[in-house]
């Protein structure tokens, strides 16, 4: 099927931005917990340029008015460096992914972690910024206002452009990649290490890293297709002109070019090209909402989310996560007091001295037997000891400090198993005084 022009698009284009606006929108939360600036980077450029070409396609269906040419002017800066946004940020986090895997490090000291932010913020917003000004030396005119899109970003195709805009994005997808690939071999060959060292973290995790740098990964095979593919559109399909001079390029600057769909129509090419750049933009949300928002902690904030949404609206619903931890609590509570607990009824304990009576109700009363010098537990005969091992009997001093002792003892036992196995990822991971944060993707 083809389209003359861009008419097609209303209104499914708009409600496709929208939605996928919105999924970027419910993903960026979970990642600001993690502190994960590169990710958050490549939703906020995918929220606002969804936000902008379903705004576009609704405003200019049909019609070429420009009644705000300061709009067009933030939507053609916005359109012309998108895509470096996407990338760059991207390229950072396979950057950060791939020093974690080499250094097998995820604590670092605060020093560190400021300088981690600022290159973050360099890559995800600071780089595109910098294309803003490349652009311009290559821009021909203010830019471009089509029918049923609206204003458009626009460049003067020479040389100069294809070596200061054009060819920095696909560079920046190639190096993308490499860090990928080299992040992957270094998890394969120090596998045990990589998997010891998300024990102590309390933000990630080996299954989110391995998540991260498999559909980063994915991201990038998407994106660079698409914008090698527009470098070879631009030096084929259209004239590239040689450079002669800023004056040259920049002649008549101010003005806006309007294309109507009749002109739109008489372009070979035109509607194809633009119509898959734009509906490229439409696709970022879906797949920043499939790669970076549907991880366990995305989905428990999901649910939390709906679930308060729902007592609003005056449903009366229990949290699942509620009532785990409440019948966990009760059935530790159960436990506790049957460990506690005296028998109900046991055997008159001849030669010892352990019991003076047995009453009629099953209480017992304890006498520690002569001769002993400590208060701690009573020292039984070898036969009551079998007895009571058979029968499950446990006998206590009545003391609270003895008591307090056992607690202590039990305790200690109960944490003895979980300290070895953390021992050795301890002395790896345990911070210094200074090492108190950890990385962010």
């Amino acid at each position: 099927m083809t389209f003359k022009n861009f008419s097609y698009m209303f209104p499914g284009y708009p409600i496709f931005c929208i939605i996928s606006a919105l999924l970027a929108i419910i993903t960026i939360p979970s990642h600001y917990q993690a502190g994960n600036i590169s990710i958050i980077a490549i939703g906020v450029w995918s929220i606002g340029g969804n936000i902008i070409a379903a705004t576009n396609t609704i405003i200019w269906h049909g019609n070429l008015r420009n009644p705000n040419p300061i709009w067009g002017d933030i939507v053609q800066a916005y359109f012309a460096v998108m895509n470096f946004g996407l990338s760059s940020a991207t390229l950072h986090v396979q950057y950060t992914l791939w020093r974690v895997a080499r250094s097998r490090k995820l604590w670092i000291t605060p020093r560190q972690r400021r300088w981690q932010k600022f290159w973050a913020y360099f890559f995800g917003y600071g780089i595109p910024i910098l294309f803003v000004v490349l652009h311009y030396i290559a821009q021909g005119h203010r830019y471009d206002v089509v029918e049923d899109l609206g204003p458009a970003p626009t460049t003067y195709l020479t040389p100069v452009a294809f070596a200061l805009y054009y060819i920095w994005d696909p560079i920046f997808c190639l190096i993308a990649f490499v860090f990928g690939i080299l992040a992957y071999i270094t998890c394969r060959r120090h596998r045990k290490e990589v998997a010891n060292m998300f024990i102590a973290s309390k933000k990630h995790n080996a299954n989110q890293y391995y998540r991260l740098l498999f559909l980063t990964g994915v991201l990038i095979f998407i994106h660079f297709p698409l914008v090698f593919w527009v470098v070879v559109v631009n030096g084929v399909d259209y004239t590239v002109w040689p450079w002669i001079s800023w004056e040259d390029t920049h002649s008549n600057y101010m003005r806006i070019v309007y294309w109507t769909r009749f002109m739109v129509e008489s372009t070979d090419g035109f509607v194809r090209n633009w119509s898959i750049s734009y509906w490229a933009v439409g696709l970022t949300g879906y797949l920043y909402f499939i790669c970076y928002g549907t991880g366990s902690e995305s989905l428990r904030q999901y649910k939390s989310a709906i679930l308060y949404v729902l007592r609003r609206l005056g449903f009366k619903l229990k949290s699942s996560s509620t009532n785990t931890a409440s019948s966990s609590e009760q059935e530790a509570a159960d436990k506790a007091k049957k460990r506690w607990s005296m028998p109900l009824f046991a055997r008159r304990q001849r030669e010892t001295g352990m019991f003076s009576s047995v009453g009629q109700t099953g209480t017992t009363t304890l006498v520690p037997p002569e001769g002993s010098k400590e208060d701690g537990l009573v020292e039984k005969h070898p036969h009551n000891q079998a007895h009571d091992q058979d029968h499950d009997v446990t006998i206590f001093s009545p003391t609270d400090k003895d008591q307090d002792k056992d607690k202590e003892l039990s305790s200690a036992d109960s944490e003895k198993g979980k300290e070895k196995d953390l021992e050795a990822q301890k002395e790896k991971t345990e911070a210094t005084e200074e090492e108190t944060e950890e990385v962010g993707f």
